[in-house]
């Protein structure tokens, strides 16, 4: 996984063809006027709902996608990027107002390789879309808390399980597995979170939208 950063990168002459997709038309007119200065970024074209965005990305196959991540329409937000993904060279960046990492782990699942917020500068949502261009996947908001692409599927499902009400053991009995068995993704966690007691867990994991 790639956090975003503000060092500089020389990425040589690139023309990226991206749609943007954005059913707030002050928030997508003003990131297509700042992408589209220095002439790496020719924004081919731009799209308010899920139908529309994914009949203009069958028509377009542009390299990139900026992909808002409420959209109105018919297609849901994962079928909407299994989809676009599934088109030849099309990669996915969300465009989100904020992230939660109950959220955005499954949206890099479904295909999604960036995750970028509203709230970033422009230069650095460039860099992501350049980064994804020449490959990287994974590529994070570094507003966005830095072990948020280490947990896995498993690893959520913990987490969402021990915010509910009720103790460790309930957590094992929703999940189906023994209460020794959540103890050690319990403090695997921790270890990888760098937390100490479970009720820390806990706090992070409701904090962060689990």
């Amino acid at each position: 996984m790639y956090p975003i950063t503000n060092q500089l990168v020389t990425f040589g002459i690139l023309l990226m063809r991206l749609l943007v997709v954005d059913d707030h038309n002050p928030t997508r007119q003003e990131i297509v006027r700042e992408l589209s200065t220095g002439g790496v970024i020719d924004v081919v074209g731009e799209s308010e709902t899920s139908d529309t965005a994914l009949k203009a990305a069958k028509e377009l196959l542009p390299d990139v996608i900026l992909l808002d991540l409420h959209l109105p329409g018919l297609i849901g937000t994962v079928d909407l990027i299994k989809r676009m993904t599934a088109l030849r060279n099309v990669r996915v960046v969300m465009f989100a107002s904020q992230g939660k990492p109950s959220e955005v782990q499954d949206l890099l699942d479904a295909g999604a390789v960036g995750y970028v917020l509203k709230t970033d500068p422009p230069a650095l949502i460039r860099m992501a879309l350049l980064m994804v261009m020449r490959g990287s996947k994974g590529v994070v908001s570094p507003s966005l808390p830095r072990h948020i692409t280490r947990l896995s599927q498993d690893e959520r499902s913990v987490l969402r399980s021990i915010t509910m009400r009720g103790k460790l053991a309930k957590a094992a009995e929703r999940l189906e597995i023994s209460e020794a068995d959540l103890m050690e993704i319990v403090e695997g966690l921790m270890a990888k979170l760098e937390l100490e007691k479970p009720e820390q867990l806990v706090k992070w994991a409701k904090k962060h939208g689990f």
